[in-house]
């Protein structure tokens, strides 16, 4: 997972560790149901995933559920209905409103399990920028990408920074990386990943989602295990849901925005 360390004012350093500690039920004994879902407004899509685990800490591929109904409810009681692909429900025909609330109800068997969710306003990425890491601390020679963007003034906003090289997802534990305005609301900010490093040539994609409260606490709390642990699950499945009647996981409604810069020799920024 990923720290934040603030140079004021807006000056945002991102290297190990998380800024915020939640305690979590690791739940290790009981086999549980667990819901990963998400609706997204760009590009638009609703994915869920529903398995059943036993501990957070598990090597094992989770097993996947079929046959379940996956519905997601708008606030004026319009319901889409999730159709299951290989074990994964989809709906690409929703198209969501920020600062809307989204209700995914997922029925299995005579069990309902249902989370709600806000879709905030998009924070638009102003540019990208990049600059030769001169830190010789580091044995990796190479470039170091910057991300801009304007902080909405007056409310609290929730982040998650998704990286993207040659068109592949950054996914390893460390590029976990979820973090608030707490010490930047209402200013333009300067987001410098430095133990990221990139080389002359390398495609690189930043997607900055806007969360609500509920989906950035449960990703903090994922953030703390896989600092603690080093490692990531087949399932996310142990830190306090947001789901009813006993189901683990997350039901997360965000908009994002995103950008992309090739890693060139003599370019500064890309606006």
């Amino acid at each position: 997972m990923t720290k934040m360390k603030l140079i004021f004012p807006v000056f945002i350093l991102l290297f190990w560790g998380c800024e915020k500690k939640i305690d979590v039920d690791l739940n290790e004994t009981n086999p549980v149901i667990v819901i990963e879902g998400t609706l997204s407004d760009n590009p638009n899509m609703a994915r869920v995933k529903i398995s059943n685990t036993t501990s957070y800490f598990s090597t094992e591929p989770a097993e996947m559920f079929a046959g379940a109904t996956v519905k997601i409810a708008d606030e004026e009681g319009r319901q889409f209905e999730l159709a299951e692909n290989n074990g994964e429900y989809k709906n690409d025909s929703i198209i969501p409103n920020a600062n809307s609330q989204y209700t995914l109800s997922v029925t299995i068997g005579e069990n309902i399990y249902e989370s709600v969710s806000k879709m905030h306003r998009t924070v638009f990425i102003d540019s990208m920028g990049m600059v030769l890491n001169e830190d010789y601390s580091v044995l990796q020679k190479g470039y170091n990408v910057y991300l801009y963007f304007h902080d909405p003034p007056g409310e609290n906003n929730y982040y998650r920074l998704k990286m993207f090289l040659n068109g592949e997802e950054e996914d390893a534990p460390e590029d976990f990386i979820v973090f608030d305005d707490n010490n930047t609301n209402g200013k333009f900010v300067e987001l410098r990943i430095r133990r990221k490093i990139y080389e002359i040539g390398d495609t690189v994609k930043y997607e900055l989602q806007t969360l609500d409260k509920a989906a950035y606490e449960y990703f903090s709390a994922v953030s703390e295990l896989i600092d603690e642990n080093s490692a990531v699950s087949a399932s996310p499945a142990n830190p306090n849901p947001n789901f009813s009647n006993g189901a683990l996981g997350y039901f997360s409604a965000y908009s994002c925005d995103e950008k992309t810069i090739v890693i060139q020799s003599k370019i500064k920024s890309l606006k």
